[in-house]
C-alpha cells in the first residue's frame, strides 16, 4: 500500500485542512471587529448630541495674585516685576448625591445607553493662612477670585445651574479661569473679604453617556448615587463604602478623606493633577454580543478538528471513502456557524442566536453526513458530538471565575474519549 493511501497520511492531510480552515475563521473574527467598530461609531453618533462621559470636578476656589520677582537690567540696576499666578483652594467638606436614570437610544440595529442625572452638592470652604501658602493678601486680585466647577461635557447641563454662596444665589458663566485643574466647566466670581469660612450648595440636571464620575476634592468627601440600573460597574481610585444592589437597581456611597489622596488642600499653579483620583459608575452592558461572538470564535480549531476526527473515525468504521472536497464542505459549514451567530445576534440577542446557529449547523452536518457516510447512526454520532461541543462552549463562555478550570477539564475528557476510540485503529495498514 502506498503511503498516500494509508490512514495516517489521510489523517495528516485532514489536520492540514483543519488548519487551513482557520483562515476563513479568522476572517469571521475580522468581520466581527468591523461590526463592533460600526456599533461604536453609531453609539458615538447617538451620544454626540446627548452628552458624553461626565466627570464632576469641584467646586474649588481660584485666587489670582501677583508674585513679585527681581529683574536685573542691562545696566546692572534692579527692579521689581510681577508674575500673575493662581492659588487653588479645595473645600473643607463636600457632600453630594446623584440620582441617575438610564435610557436606551437606538440607531438602526444598534443601541446606546445614555442617562439623565439630578445632582446636588453642598459643602464649605475655609480660607488658609495666606502667608503659610506663600501668598501676601495685598498681592491678591480680590475682585477676580472665582469658584470653579469642572464639567466634562457642558452640552449635558440641563436648565439652570442653581449655585448658592452663603445662601446667596449666584449666576454661573461658561468656562474655567485656568486649565491647571480641568479643561472644561463653569465659574462665578465670589467675595472672600467678608469672612474666613463660606458655605456653598448647588443642584443641576446633567445628561451623559457611558459613565458618571466625581473627583472628591473635599478634605472630607461623601457622595451617594442611586439608579435603577442593574449592571453597575464601579471604577476609579476609591472603593464604595456602602453598596446595595437588587433587581430594582443599586445604591452606592463613597467616603473619601484627604489622607486617601496625594495632594494638599491648597497649592499654587499646575503642581498636582487631582482628576487622576476619582470614583464613579459605568453605565454599559458588561458583555455584548460582539465580545461573546469573538470568544466563541476562538474555539473554532476545537470544533473543526474534533468534527473532522469524528467524521474520519466514522469513515473508518463504515469503510466509506470520503474525498477532500467533502471534508472542505463539512469544514465550511462549521465556519459558517460563526457568520450565522454574528448576524442573528445583532437582531435577536446572543443566546437565541447561538441556539439558532447551532441547530442550523447541526442539522446541515447530520443530513450531509448521512448522505456521505451512508449511515443514519454514524451521522447521529457526528451531530451528537457537535451538539455536545456547542453546549460545552456555550457553558464555558458564561463562566467567569471558573472558565479556565472548566475548559481544562472539558478538554481533558475530550482527549480521553478520543484516545479510547482510536486505540484499536491500525494506522500502519
Amino acid at each position: 500500500m502506498k503511503f498516500t493511501e494509508k490512514p495516517m497520511f489521510k489523517m495528516l492531510a485532514i489536520g492540514v485542512l483543519a488548519l487551513l480552515l482557520l483562515i476563513p475563521a479568522g476572517l469571521i473574527q475580522n468581520l466581527n471587529r468591523e461590526r463592533e467598530f460600526t456599533q461604536d461609531s453609531a453609539i458615538a453618533e447617538m451620544t454626540s448630541v446627548w452628552g458624553g462621559e461626565q466627570m464632576l470636578v469641584g467646586p474649588y476656589l481660584t485666587v489670582p495674585f501677583d508674585d513679585p520677582y527681581t529683574v536685573t537690567n542691562s545696566d546692572g540696576s534692579e527692579e521689581i516685576s510681577y508674575a500673575r499666578k493662581y492659588l487653588y483652594i479645595l473645600p473643607e467638606n463636600l457632600v453630594g448625591n446623584a440620582e441617575v436614570l438610564p435610557e436606551t437610544r437606538t440607531l438602526g440595529i444598534y443601541e446606546a445607553i445614555v442617562y439623565k442625572s439630578d445632582i446636588g452638592i453642598s459643602g464649605s470652604f475655609v480660607l488658609p493662612d495666606w502667608e503659610k501658602v506663600g501668598v501676601l493678601p495685598e498681592h491678591i486680585a480680590w475682585e477676580k477670585v472665582t469658584v470653579n466647577i469642572g464639567i466634562s461635557d457642558l452640552r449635558g447641563v440641563e436648565g439652570a445651574f442653581n449655585f448658592n454662596w452663603n445662601e446667596e444665589p449666584l449666576a454661573m458663566s461658561s468656562g474655567l479661569v485656568t486649565n491647571d485643574i480641568y479643561s472644561s466647566g463653569i465659574h462665578t466670581s465670589v467675595d472672600l473679604k467678608a469672612a474666613t469660612e463660606y458655605n456653598f450648595s448647588f443642584s443641576t440636571g446633567l445628561r451623559g453617556s457611558r459613565r458618571l464620575s466625581v473627583v472628591p476634592l473635599g478634605k472630607q468627601s461623601a457622595f451617594s448615587m442611586e439608579s435603577p440600573w442593574t449592571e453597575p460597574n464601579f471604577e476609579g481610585s476609591f472603593a464604595t463604602q456602602k453598596y446595595e444592589s437588587d433587581e430594582e437597581g443599586f445604591t452606592a456611597r463613597w467616603e473619601v478623606s484627604h489622607l486617601n489622596r496625594n495632594y494638599p488642600q491648597s497649592w499654587i499653579g499646575r503642581q498636582y493633577a487631582p482628576t487622576s483620583d476619582y470614583f464613579g459608575t459605568e453605565f454599559v452592558r458588561t458583555v455584548d454580543s460582539y465580545s461573546k461572538t469573538n470568544r466563541v470564535a476562538k474555539y473554532a480549531i476545537l470544533i473543526i478538528a474534533l468534527t473532522f476526527m469524528v467524521f474520519y473515525f466514522s469513515e473508518l468504521i463504515k469503510g466509506s471513502k470520503v474525498n477532500a472536497l467533502q471534508y472542505v464542505l463539512v469544514g465550511l459549514a462549521l465556519v459558517l456557524f460563526y457568520t450565522l451567530l454574528l448576524s442573528f445576534s445583532e437582531h435577536i440577542g446572543f443566546n437565541a442566536a447561538y441556539a439558532v446557529a447551532a441547530l442550523m449547523t447541526i442539522a446541515m452536518e447530520f443530513l450531509y453526513s448521512k448522505s456521505v457516510l451512508g449511515s443514519a447512526k454514524l451521522a447521529a454520532y457526528v451531530a451528537g458530538v457537535l451538539a455536545l461541543l456547542y453546549s460545552f462552549i456555550f457553558v464555558l463562555i458564561q463562566l467567569k471565575d471558573f472558565a479556565l478550570l472548566a475548559g481544562s477539564l472539558g478538554l481533558f475528557v475530550i482527549l480521553g474519549v478520543i484516545m479510547y476510540i482510536s486505540r484499536q485503529i491500525r494506522w500502519e495498514d
